[in-house]
């Protein structure tokens, strides 16, 4: 059996849920702070992020709705790469969970797991891209998030 890691990172939003949990799961809202994708909040609604191409990958990652809490969680499989993104460890097989919760003063809790990332010495690139990545994604929806609720039509 593959050892693998995970990524867990968190942040508090000063919006309400139901504004982060638009940000999350309508997909153009969701272009705006993570990646272009065709996604649905519904259980085995299979969906694609566009990512920018490298080497001989396409970008496209293949994900998965594996289960849906309105208003408070939303899990997906992600999968992508190529056998010849060598510095990426090649492929990319894992559980993303993203967990959301009212806090006092109408914030938002936000709580950001990667699961199954492969431990061996040829995926530590792609660990340390995710580890910045799920930083960095969560520091965008606090930045972008404003702009998404005063341009709403």
């Amino acid at each position: 059996m593959t050892e693998t890691r995970s990524i867990t990172t968190d942040k508090e939003l000063d919006h309400p849920v139901d504004a982060v949990w638009r940000a999350m799961t309508d997909s153009e809202w969701l272009a705006v702070w993570f990646f272009p994708n065709d996604i649905k909040p519904v259980e085995k609604h299979s969906f694609t992020i566009w990512s920018r191409p490298i080497e001989r990958w396409d970008g496209e990652f293949q994900c998965k709705v594996l289960a849906v809490e309105p208003g408070k969680m939303l899990q997906f499989s992600w999968k992508g790469g190529h056998e010849e993104l060598k510095g990426f460890g090649h492929y990319m097989d894992v559980v993303v969970t993203w967990t959301i919760a009212e806090l006092p003063g109408g914030h938002t809790h936000f709580h950001f797991v990667q699961e199954g990332i492969d431990a061996g010495p040829a995926a530590d690139v792609l660990y340390d891209i995710m580890l910045k990545g799920a930083d960095s994604v969560l520091r965008s929806l606090a930045k972008r998030l404003p702009d998404l609720l005063e341009h709403d039509a």
